[in-house]
């Protein structure tokens, strides 16, 4: 018992032993019918007391919880709207990224151009220019209801489920495949692309895909050896960006405006890449200087400036002309907006002023340098930016670049067969002139020994000529020296 229990007794003796005072010496003049209706007065004042008392207690400990439950209900609301909406700092830069209402604006961004996704298909038969795909059964609990992560309110805005049946997926619709690989918590991640494919048939909770063109040799390797059992489906192949490859957490700074890139999700994304010349690291060095400051040796496109604004400047960001992303792009030839959900309203006129010193304003150097040098902006530092890679189009001018060397392969095979089959006539030409030559050698030695025979004949004959015409010299002298000795002589003497 505390110490206000402790006097309440107190009292009630000390006012119990006047009370019984009181009533034994005005008892005489009363009479007992006025002492008994005392004493039951007197007990009927103690229970009120006694009871008013609790009634107080409770009263002031509801009150007091009451408060506190105000308190923290006040709390609680101030807490959800902080959640819901954030604490609208202007301070916070885009990334920053704190409540629910900015991240599913986030996420309606990040996923505006992504369509939609079919996800966890079992490949069931893969055939050669085939493939069957079985979509999952889906898990619902009992009495819950699906709800769009999207919505505004997911508490009031329940909907159907993001379209995961075959018959959302109709005839001859194309979509880009992809690999799932099961991270560390149990989820699916698209990890490999296995190319672009129409549905061929759809019905029963199966899709047969066929691929719009040959697929490269690693994905059908891929397919081939068990690696692809789950697939990804997206109705829109997914874009480039600068903030997939930041580490989870990482925020923007002066020495990295994206965040700091993932080293470790990097290397392992590129893993396949050749290292002959370099290539590989040269790859994954500019995946990771992404954002960071830029070097003199760097490529002008790939150059963008940070600056800061010091005099009052109005963009044009707006085009006059209104089209499907799908159809003509997101942006008219001289950068402005023409797909609707782009575009800015308000006559499409963005105003730079002074006060947005403090935001981090990155622009390409050719765009940015007549503004500087007209005192318009300030630079604060050049940055490198990876340029982003339009996949479709990467993709398509890889199939080209396949289907070219595939016939620069097939042509170089078949001049290398009539290489193989020249060189061959060639060697059969040398075995067939060498079996020549060693005739030709044969015979020659044969002349030669007949040349030096005809040779020493000839100079026999030689020899037997100038002896000849040496012995008919003299013969021809004497005969001449006998004629004129004739001639000289008498004709008696003739006679």
């Amino acid at each position: 018992m505390g110490l206000g229990g402790i006097l309440i007794l107190l009292l009630l003796l000390v006012s119990l032993i006047v009370f019984i005072y009181v009533l034994v010496v005005s008892a005489r003049g009363w009479g007992w019918l006025h002492s008994i209706l005392l004493s039951f007065l007197f007990i009927e004042c103690w229970v009120l007391i006694v009871f008013s008392a609790g009634v107080h207690y409770r009263r002031v400990n509801a009150t007091q919880e009451a408060a506190k439950n105000r308190a923290d209900a006040e709390q609680a609301l101030e807490l959800t709207q902080t959640l819901l909406w954030g604490t609208f700092n202007t301070a916070i830069t885009p990334q920053d990224v704190d409540a629910v209402v900015p991240a599913q604006g986030m996420l309606r961004r990040l996923t505006a151009d992504r369509g939609r996704v079919w996800r966890q298909l079992n490949l069931v038969q893969a055939e050669p220019g085939s493939y069957q795909l079985e979509f999952p059964v889906p898990e619902e609990l009992p009495g819950e209801e699906a709800v769009d992560p999207l919505a505004e309110d997911p508490a009031v805005a329940p909907v159907a489920p993001v379209a995961q049946s075959s018959e959302s997926l109709p005839v001859n619709t194309v979509v880009y495949a992809f690999a799932e690989q099961v991270d560390e918590e149990g989820r699916h991640i698209p990890n490999y692309y296995l190319g672009e494919f129409v549905v061929k048939e759809s019905q029963a909770g199966q899709v047969k895909l066929q691929p719009t063109t040959q697929l490269f040799p690693g994905q059908q390797q891929r397919i081939d050896s068990g690696a692809a059992t789950s697939w990804t489906l997206y109705e829109l192949l997914p874009l480039d960006s600068h903030d997939v490859f930041v580490q989870p957490g990482a925020k923007p700074s002066e020495e990295a405006i994206f965040g700091a890139m993932d080293e470790e999700a990097v290397r392992a994304m590129f893993a396949e890449v050749p290292t002959e010349d370099g290539r590989q690291e040269e790859l994954i060095e500019s995946y990771l200087r992404d954002g960071t400051r830029a070097a003199e040796s760097d490529a002008k496109d790939e150059v963008w400036v940070q600056v800061n604004v010091l005099k009052e400047y109005a963009l044009d960001v707006d085009s006059k002309e209104i089209a499907n992303a799908t159809a003509r792009g997101f942006f008219d030839a001289s950068g402005r907006s023409i797909d609707l959900r782009l575009k800015r309203g308000e006559e499409g006129v963005v105003t730079l002023t002074p006060d947005m010193k403090g935001e981090r304003i990155i622009l390409k150097e050719e765009v940015a340098m007549p503004l500087i040098n007209s005192g318009v902006l300030e630079l604060v530092q050049r940055v490198y930016v990876r340029p982003l890679v339009d996949f479709e189009e990467a993709f398509a001018h890889t199939m080209l670049r396949q289907h070219e060397i595939e016939q620069g392969i097939e042509l170089a095979q078949r001049d290398q067969r009539e290489l193989e089959k020249a060189n061959q006539l060639a060697q059969e030409m040398i075995s067939f002139r060498q079996a020549e030559a060693q005739e030709i050698s044969s015979d020659l030695g044969n002349y030669q020994r007949e040349v030096k025979i005809l040779q020493d004949a000839v100079a026999r004959a030689t020899s037997d000529f100038t002896q000849l015409r040496a012995e008919i010299q003299r013969l021809y002298q004497q005969v001449q020296a006998h004629h004129s000795a004739l001639l000289g002589s008498s004709p008696s003497d003739a006679s």
